[in-house]
C-alpha cells in the first residue's frame, strides 16, 4: 500500500483534498478539517475495493491524464492541418496529424492508469493491481448521473412542499 493517496471533493466544504491511504485510519478535509474513519471493508489485501468518501463500491480504471489537455492536443492538431490545407500544403497537412496521432500514442503508452469512483469522482493513485477493475462503463456513469439529477430535483421541491 505504498503510496496509495486519494484525491476527492469534500461532501462538506466542496474543496478539493487530497489523503494518503497507507496504514490510515481516517481521511481529512485539508479545507474544514472534517474528519471521517475509512470504512472497514474498503482497503482489503492492499487494494481498494470500494470508495473511502461516498458508500459506492463502483470504481473504473482511466488514464490519469487531463481529458480537457488531451482535447487542446487534438483541436489543435485539426486547426494547424486545416490552415496547411487551405494554403495547399497537402505534405504538412498529413504530417501534422501525423504528428498529433504520434503524441496520443506515445501519451497512452507512458502515463499511468487511475482508479475513479463513479459516484463522487474520487480519484485513487498509487493503487496496486488497478487492473483488476473494469473500464469505464457508459450505463454504470448514466445510472450514478441519473440519480445524481433526482437527488438535486428531490432537494430543490422539498423546501417548497414544507412552506405549503
Amino acid at each position: 500500500m505504498e503510496g496509495m493517496n486519494v484525491t476527492f471533493r469534500c461532501p462538506q466544504c466542496q474543496s478539493v483534498a487530497s489523503a494518503e491511504l497507507d496504514d490510515a485510519a481516517e481521511i481529512a478535509c485539508s479545507g474544514c478539517q472534517t474528519r471521517w474513519p475509512l470504512p472497514a471493508d474498503a482497503i482489503s489485501g492492499g487494494q481498494v475495493k470500494r470508495c473511502v468518501v461516498c458508500p459506492s463500491d463502483e470504481l473504473y480504471v482511466r488514464k490519469d491524464f487531463s481529458q480537457a489537455l488531451g482535447i487542446v492536443i487534438v483541436v489543435f492538431g485539426f486547426v494547424v492541418s486545416s490552415l496547411f490545407w487551405y494554403w495547399r500544403m497537402p505534405l504538412w497537412t498529413f504530417g501534422v496529424l501525423f504528428a498529433t496521432a504520434l503524441i496520443d500514442v506515445v501519451l497512452y503508452l507512458t502515463v499511468g492508469n487511475l482508479l475513479q469512483c463513479y459516484r463522487c469522482q474520487a480519484q485513487y493513485r498509487g493503487v496496486p493491481g488497478v487492473d483488476s477493475h473494469q473500464p469505464f462503463d457508459l450505463e454504470t456513469h448514466e445510472k450514478h448521473r441519473q440519480q445524481l439529477i433526482r437527488l438535486k430535483q428531490a432537494a430543490a421541491s422539498s423546501p417548497a412542499k414544507s412552506e405549503i
